[in-house]
This record gives structure tokens, sequence and C-alpha cells, in this order.
């Protein structure tokens, strides 16, 4: 079985949000910008008052490498994989797999949900 996020309260609502298909990403009440992984203070303006927001879903690939070594057991048999990082139009940056597609740098992407177990959707992108 392939590794799965850990349990961690402070990002449970993005996990709850990924199960029913939003992207959820953690916003400052202050200055208004995004954040992930969630942090008890703003990185922008260092303010506390914070809340989870339904986002677009929307960006575009910055970067990405393709493994060519399984280092878990359970990805072996899908050596070589993609790994993305993707730019959010809210200006977070998530790292993820392209569902459906072959990456390249700038292309559009928009989020898909993979439900891997009862409890556990992953978030990936897919081509726009």
């Amino acid at each position: 079985m392939k590794p799965l996020p850990p349990e961690d309260p402070a990002n449970r609502p993005f996990w709850e949000g990924a199960q029913r298909g939003v992207l959820m990403l953690q916003r400052c009440m202050d200055c208004g910008r995004h954040r992930f992984p969630a942090t008890r203070y703003c990185a922008q303006c260092r303010g506390e008052r914070a809340e989870w927001a339904a986002t677009s879903g929307r960006g575009v690939v910055e970067s990405w490498c393709s493994f060519h070594k399984a280092y878990w057991p359970a990805f072996a048999r899908e050596v070589p994989y993609d790994v993305i990082q993707v730019r959010l139009e809210e200006g977070v940056r998530l790292f993820s797999n392209l569902v459906g597609g072959r990456p390249r740098i700038g292309l559009a992407v928009q989020v898909h949900f993979d439900p891997v177990t009862p409890e556990v959707t992953l978030v990936k992108f897919a081509p726009a």
C-alpha cells in the first residue's frame, strides 16, 4: 500500500474539502493571502486571524521532475512517475501529480480529486 498523508489536525479542513471535491486553503483574514500548509501566523502580515476558504483549483505547472527510482516499494510498478509543482491562482504552490497528460512548464491545470481510501482523497491536477 502506498503511504498516505499523516493525520494532521491543523490541515484537516484541506483533506475534508478534498473529500467533498473542493480545494480548501487557509486564508489570512487581515491581508487576504492564502497559505498551505496551515500556520498560526501569516507570512505576509504576521496576522493571526485565519479562515479556510474554497479556491478556484486552477493553476499553472511551474516545475516538474520524473522519478526513476522507487523510494517506497509501493511505487515500484509506476516508475518512472512525474511530480509537478503547481502555482495556484491564489498564489500557493502545491506538489502533486498530473492526471491525463505529460507535464510541461506553463501548462494550465485544474484540480482533480483522487479518492484512494474511504477516508483519504488526494489532490492531483489535470490539464485545463
